[in-house]
């Protein structure tokens, strides 16, 4: 079954091994873990007094305790990333076997945090400097050869450092209808 909190795939064996465990803690151990881990995300902090107490509040080990807070970390993390409406999460989650009462705590704090998880992971995105064609010429001979000069811009900067990039003619224009189809795509998302 495809689950839109695993990007639309099979959920991973390790998840559905842990929602028994994730079953044996009370719903409000349940909410207070996902705030941790949301703290987590969003400033780095987390209390691990509160995952100590709850080894020994509850019949699992620090074993267990450490994969429970990994599997919730897990969903609030996908559900962020593939936008996912908290009803169709706390639906999910009962899907793979998390009592009603357990998923519904979990979806509170998503709710509330849903925005700012995004941002964060928004921010965190990898990104590639904007290069600019500063120019371009050809050259003669045996293999005929187009020369683009372009310059990479760095956020902040007004010029970066230079690239020379040298291309067959069929090549070049190869890349320039690749360039065109994904522009066109782009333009199609947006």
């Amino acid at each position: 079954m495809k689950f839109q909190v695993c990007g639309g795939l099979d959920a991973p064996d390790w998840i559905l091994a842990e929602i028994s465990t994730l079953s044996k803690i009370s719903s409000v151990q349940i909410k207070v873990l996902a705030v941790q881990i949301i703290q987590r995300i969003l400033d780095g902090n987390f209390d691990y007094d509160n995952l100590w107490k709850l080894t020994t509040d509850s019949s699992i080990g620090i074993s267990d305790a450490k994969a429970c807070v990994a599997a919730l970390h897990f969903f609030l993390s996908n559900a962020a990333r593939f936008d996912v409406d908290d009803g169709i999460l706390s639906r999910e989650l009962q899907q793979l076997g998390l009592p009603k009462e357990h998923s519904d705590y979990l979806c509170r704090p998503y709710e509330e945090n849903k925005s700012a998880l995004q941002t964060k992971f928004l921010h965190e995105t990898l990104q590639v400097p904007s290069l600019k064609i500063a120019g371009w010429e050809t050259q003669s001979g045996e293999p005929g050869s187009i020369i683009l000069h372009m310059n990479e811009v760095e956020k902040g900067a007004s010029n970066g450092h230079d690239i020379l990039l040298s291309l067959t003619y069929e090549k070049f224009h190869l890349l320039l209808k690749e360039l065109k189809i994904a522009r066109s795509l782009m333009e199609d998302v947006s």
